[in-house]
């Protein structure tokens, strides 16, 4: 199909649409600094309304010692920050103090001490200009902010585990081991061994070791026939 001078600048213009890119931004800024409401279920059933603090809030307290959510095991003391929140931090506080300080913000508001949250929307309150002055910078902004969203969200809210109850590492003999639980505020127990959907493969937490599922699904089977047989003795 052949384009005309005319389609290329049609499709150069949705492309940056200062509208759509506006749109897009806001939603980006408004993920990361927009508090949420969530739902508690207590024991009894019962359930309240809670304020959750904002994505980029709960970033930063994951760079705080204690905070990491990737199941580390430990005894005595809170988990290790999470590297991961660290360096996004840092590359957001970054940014953050070269943009507000080319914008002519006063320098306490791109101080560490003054809330990133808070920076990014300090920053946001320019997309008005930009629409209207600098499109190209608005995408480039939209795209950023969007980005950080993913990662953050990738790091506060990890994909669960699939933890394997009841069974043993075949190789330290452990079943479960503490990890420390952001809701309970405390060490709890969990089983030792699960699934890693991303490599597709049986891990323990205790000993770190790891195995293809189908070799842990031919350990299981020969397992359950051990239990069997066991069973089957125990009754005679």
């Amino acid at each position: 199909m052949n384009h005309t001078l005319h389609d290329d600048q049609d499709q150069r213009v949705e492309l940056h649409d200062p509208v759509q890119l506006r749109l897009a931004f806001d939603a980006a800024v408004d993920q990361l600094c927009a508090p949420g409401i969530g739902t508690i279920t207590r024991d009894d059933g019962s359930t309240d309304r809670a304020l959750i603090p904002c994505l980029l809030d709960q970033l930063v307290q994951a760079t705080e010692p204690g905070s990491e959510r990737t199941g580390a095991t430990g005894i005595g003391s809170r988990p290790p920050a999470s590297l991961n929140a660290v360096a996004v931090v840092a590359e957001i506080g970054s940014e953050m103090r070269r943009q507000l300080a080319a914008h002519g913000h006063h320098p306490r508001h791109h101080r560490p001490t003054y809330a990133l949250s808070q920076q990014v929307r300090l920053w946001a309150s320019h997309a008005e200009e930009w629409q209207i002055e600098d499109p190209e910078y608005l995408a480039h902004a939209a795209d950023q902010a969007q980005r950080w969203v993913t990662t953050a969200r990738a790091i506060v809210e990890p994909q669960p585990r699939y933890r394997l109850r009841g069974h043993a590492c075949p190789t330290c003999r452990e079943t479960t081991v503490l990890v420390w639980s952001d809701i309970e505020a405390e060490w709890v127990r969990q089983p030792a061994l699960w699934i890693d959907t991303d490599r597709v493969e049986a891990a323990c937490a205790a000993c770190d070791m790891r195995w293809p599922l189908d070799h842990w699904q031919r350990l299981g089977q020969i397992l359950d026939q051990q239990r069997k047989t066991v069973l089957a003795l125990d009754c005679e």
